[in-house]
């Protein structure tokens, strides 16, 4: 399964399972305090919310989009948000204890909602319903709405700051585990997450794979040092960049060993970009390329890789018998 779903329906899951705790926290001070008015109803409302929270659970197993993930968590959002002011109303206002149901809504809205607009509207909406509750319920002490407010927002505004600097951090670290430190291109495991769902049956033109590998590398790094070798690599990566299109990617997968993935590319186009790649290289390097193309050469990546990886040497030999056919006519 990809990687993001797995992530979408954890999050979404883990928002559900917050409404259940909250609403049950709600429903026990509703039984420890039953001696008090509408008990009744606030159990009722609660108890709603608690069985909204479990069914957004069952239904975050199956999110598969951002938009399915997005429904959810905003619908349990609203249903969360009418039972905490329906709850506080009939618990005697915003200075009533059910009124905390309001910051719990803000830190939750402010620590796991991505999008910068979309945390800024839902808080919002939060404030508001809070103060709906200020308007038409019974009048609190004086001070007590505003000094509410300006505690919620400065929860609010601590916890969006850590949450996406948190975010960040985790993006580069993913960017790390994916990318080749040395020269930026993907590395072993970001070509597998790339590549992960490319090779489908029935999905046609390509993929198609070219497997690179310089000539005579070792000598660069035997003569002039590591130190050469690794900024011709890095030349190497961005010259071969420039000249791919648009969503294609270059790997590399060993010391002077490249892997190029072409989306929806068939065997002509595949060549037409190995050309691109070997005179762009040209300058600076020799190259021997091997391509293959699916589904004559594979219907999975492994069988793409291994069948470039064998046109690439039987290229290096075309290249060797050449060199040799040279020699011996001088």
């Amino acid at each position: 399964m990809d990687i993001g779903v797995n992530e979408r329906r954890r999050r979404t899951v883990f928002s559900a399972v917050l409404h259940v705790v909250s609403h049950g926290v709600a429903v026990t001070y509703c039984l420890l305090t039953l001696s008090q008015p509408h008990r009744g109803a606030m159990l009722a409302a609660y108890t709603c919310g608690l069985l909204c929270g479990a069914l957004g659970g069952w239904a975050g197993t199956r999110v598969t989009t951002k938009a399915s993930g997005y429904r959810v968590s905003f619908t349990l959002l609203l249903v969360t948000l009418g039972v905490a002011a329906l709850g506080a109303h009939w618990d005697g206002g915003v200075a009533s204890p059910a009124a905390l149901g309001f910051v719990t809504t803000a830190v939750f809205v402010a620590s796991y909602t991505p999008g910068l607009r979309l945390m800024l509207g839902l808080e919002a909406l939060t404030l508001g319903s809070y103060l709906l509750v200020a308007v038409t319920g019974r009048s609190a002490p004086p001070g007590h709405v505003f000094v509410y407010v300006a505690g919620m927002l400065v929860l609010v505004s601590v916890c969006a700051t850590q949450s996406r600097i948190l975010a960040r951090q985790r993006a580069q670290l993913r960017a790390l585990a994916s990318s080749d430190p040395l020269t930026g291109a993907l590395n072993r495991r970001g070509l597998a997450e790339f590549t992960r769902h490319l090779v489908r049956a029935g999905c046609r033109p390509g993929p198609s794979l070219l497997c690179l590998d310089l000539d005579d590398f070792k000598l660069v790094n035997d003569r002039y040092g590591h130190a050469a070798g690794d900024e011709l690599l890095r030349r190497v990566v961005t010259s071969a960049q420039q000249a791919l299109r648009p969503g294609d990617a270059i790997a590399r997968i060993g010391g002077d060993e490249f892997v190029v993935v072409l989306g929806g590319a068939d065997r002509e186009a595949a060549h037409a970009v190995a050309d691109r790649i070997e005179a762009a290289l040209r300058p600076i390097a020799g190259v021997s390329i091997g391509a293959a193309t699916a589904p004559a050469d594979g219907d999975t990546v492994e069988a793409l890789t291994h069948a470039a990886d064998r046109a690439l040497y039987r290229a290096k030999q075309r290249r060797k018998g050449a060199a040799l056919t040279r020699g011996t006519a001088s």
